[in-house]
C-alpha cells in the first residue's frame, strides 16, 4: 500500500428532535478515523472477510484507489430521525474511481465496474449516488463496504476521494450546478470584456499591453467554464484529470497575461530581464507546490504579487495610474492569502471579474483620452488643409466647367460663394453676377470642388474664404458671408463646422 494522502471531505448536520423531512444539508458522515482496508492479490466478486491477516487497519485518509483495486469497510452512524424520514436516502461518493457499495451486507449499487485490472474496469462517474432501500438502515452504527478502483486515471492526486456520505437522495450534478450558478454573472463579465476589448485592440492593431487585458479575461472565462463543467455534465472520472489540467493551464495563462500587462505598462527597462527572472521564479513555485488547487492558487498569486510590486515601484516614481493598480492587486493577493482553500471555490471568479473591471475601466479611460487626442489632431490637420487649399487657390485659382441651358462655361471656383442643391441641379452663388444653375447634383459638385469648400448642410456647400462669422439663433445656426448672404448650418454638422473654422 503506497503512503498517499487522501482526504475524504465530509459535511455533517445532525437533525435535532422530531420526525422532520430530511433536507439536503443533513448528512451522516462516514467514519474515516480507522478503516479496514484490503488490497487483494486477485480479483474478488464478493467483499473479502476483512480479517486482520488479509487486511490492515489504517487511517482512511491514506487510502487511494489510483491504479489499484481497494476494498474498505467502515461504519456510519444514522440518527433515528434519518431512519424514520420518508424522504429517500442515498449514499453519495465523489471520487476519481469506479465504485460498488454495500450497506449492512447488502449490495446497493455500482458506479461503473471496479475491477482488479484496467482491462476489466469500466470507468464510473466522478460524482455518483446509490439509492438506499427503505428499511436497510438502522439507528446507530451501520456497516459500509466500498469497492473501488481507479485504473483509468492519469494523475495521482493528493485527494482522489472528495466526499463520502449519506443524505437525501438527489442527482449530484444538480447540487454541484447550484453551487456554480452564481458564477454565471462573472462569466458574462469576463466573456463580454474579452470580446469587446479584444476586438477593440485588434481593430486598432495594438497587440501589446492592450491585448493582454482581454486575453486575461478570456483565459479566466476558460477557467470558469472548465470549473463549471463538473455541474453541467456527469462525466466519468478519467475526464476529471483533464478538467484539472485545463483549470491549472487557464490559471497559469491568466496570471501570466496579467503580469505581462502590468510589466508592459509600468516596469522600468530592461523589461526582458525582469520578465525572465519573474517567470523562472514562477515556474519554480509551481513545480514545488503539491496539489492542483494549491498550484492553481499559486498560478494566480505569484504573478499578481510580482505585478503589484512593479506597480507599487512605478507609483513611487510618480507614474500615472500605477498607484491604483498597486492597490487593486494588493487586495487581490490578500484574498488569496487569507482564504487559500476557499479562494478557488468561492471568491475566485468574482475577484477576477472585479480586478478585470478595474482594468477595463482603465482601458476605457485610455481609449477615450486617445480618441480626444486623435480628434484634436484631426481637427488641426483639417484646419491646416483648409489653409493650404486657400493658399493654393490664391496663388493658382482653379476653374470649374459649368453646363446650364445647353451652354458651357468655365467659372473660377474662387468666385463661387456657395452652392445650393436643387434636386438634380445646383444653384451657384457667384460673386458679381446672378445665380447660375448647373446641371449636376450637389454630391457630384462637392467631389469636383477644391478643399476650400465645406459641406455645412445637406443642401449647401460654402467657400470658406467667404465666411465672415458663425451665428447661433433660437432656430439654429447660420453662416454670415462677406457678400451679405446667409447660409444655414445643420445641427448635426455644426460641431464639424466649428472645428473647421476654429
Amino acid at each position: 500500500m503506497k503512503n498517499l494522502q487522501v482526504i475524504m471531505i465530509v459535511w455533517l448536520a445532525l437533525l435535532v428532535g422530531g420526525n422532520k423531512p430530511l433536507t439536503a444539508q443533513e448528512f451522516a458522515h462516514i467514519n474515516i478515523g480507522a478503516v479496514m482496508v484490503c488490497e487483494p492479490e486477485q480479483a474478488l466478486s464478493t467483499p473479502p472477510s476483512f480479517t486482520e491477516g488479509e487486511c490492515t487497519t489504517m487511517n482512511g485518509r491514506l487510502v487511494s484507489p489510483h491504479k489499484r483495486e481497494v476494498w474498505f469497510r467502515t461504519t456510519v452512524n444514522i440518527t433515528p430521525a434519518m431512519v424514520e424520514s420518508t424522504h429517500p436516502l442515498g449514499l453519495f461518493i465523489s471520487a476519481k474511481a469506479s465504485s460498488r457499495a454495500w450497506i449492512n451486507g447488502q449490495l446497493i449499487g455500482s458506479n461503473g465496474t471496479p475491477a482488479f485490472s484496467e482491462a476489466d474496469e469500466i470507468p464510473g462517474r466522478m460524482d455518483a449516488v446509490f439509492p438506499i432501500p427503505t428499511g436497510l438502515l438502522k439507528a446507530g452504527e451501520n456497516a459500509v463496504t466500498i469497492h473501488m478502483s481507479g485504473h483509468h486515471g492519469y494523475l495521482d492526486l493528493v485527494s482522489p476521494i472528495h466526499f463520502i456520505g449519506i443524505t437525501a437522495y438527489s442527482d449530484p450534478s444538480d447540487a454541484i450546478l447550484r453551487d456554480y450558478m452564481p458564477s454565471l454573472l462573472p462569466l458574462g463579465i469576463l466573456v463580454l470584456g474579452a470580446l469587446y476589448f479584444g476586438v477593440l485592440a485588434i481593430r486598432r492593431r495594438e497587440y501589446g499591453a492592450r491585448l493582454l487585458v482581454p486575453l486575461t479575461a478570456l483565459f479566466s472565462a476558460g477557467q470558469l467554464i472548465a470549473e463549471v463543467s463538473r455541474g453541467l455534465t456527469p462525466y466519468t472520472y478519467p475526464f476529471h484529470d483533464i478538467r484539472l489540467v485545463l483549470i491549472l493551464a487557464f490559471a497559469i495563462a491568466t496570471g501570466a497575461s496579467l503580469f505581462l500587462h502590468v510589466l508592459a505598462r509600468f516596469a522600468p527597462k530592461p523589461r526582458a530581464a525582469i520578465a525572465g527572472v519573474s517567470l523562472l521564479v514562477y515556474a519554480a513555485v509551481l513545480f514545488l507546490v503539491d496539489g492542483f488547487d494549491p498550484k492553481s492558487s499559486m498560478a494566480l498569486f505569484v504573478p499578481s504579487l510580482f505585478a503589484m510590486l512593479i506597480a507599487a515601484y512605478a507609483a513611487t516614481r510618480g507614474v500615472k495610474h500605477a498607484g491604483g493598480y498597486a492597490v487593486a492587486l494588493f487586495l487581490f493577493c490578500s484574498l488569496i492569502i487569507f482564504a487559500p482553500t476557499r479562494f478557488l471555490d468561492t471568491y475566485f471568479y468574482y475577484c477576477v471579474a472585479g480586478l478585470l473591471m478595474f482594468l477595463f475601466a482603465g482601458e476605457i479611460r485610455d481609449h477615450q483620452r486617445e480618441r480626444r487626442l486623435r480628434a484634436r489632431e484631426q481637427a488641426r490637420a483639417d484646419k491646416l488643409q483648409v489653409i493650404l487649399d486657400e493658399s493654393r487657390e490664391r496663388e493658382s485659382p482653379s476653374n470649374i466647367k459649368i453646363t446650364s441651358a445647353g451652354k458651357v462655361e468655365f467659372i473660377a471656383t474662387s468666385d463661387i460663394a456657395f452652392c445650393k442643391g436643387a434636386g438634380d441641379y445646383v444653384e451657384l452663388a457667384v460673386k458679381g453676377r446672378a445665380p447660375v444653375l448647373h446641371s449636376q447634383s450637389l454630391s457630384e459638385m462637392e467631389a469636383e470642388l477644391p478643399g476650400t469648400f465645406l459641406r455645412v448642410h445637406r443642401s449647401y456647400l460654402v467657400n470658406t474664404t467667404f465666411i465672415r462669422a458663425l451665428e447661433r439663433e433660437a432656430s439654429g445656426a447660420q453662416l454670415i458671408l462677406t457678400t451679405g448672404e446667409t447660409v444655414p448650418v445643420s445641427r448635426r454638422i455644426l460641431p464639424s463646422v466649428r472645428k473647421a473654422l476654429g
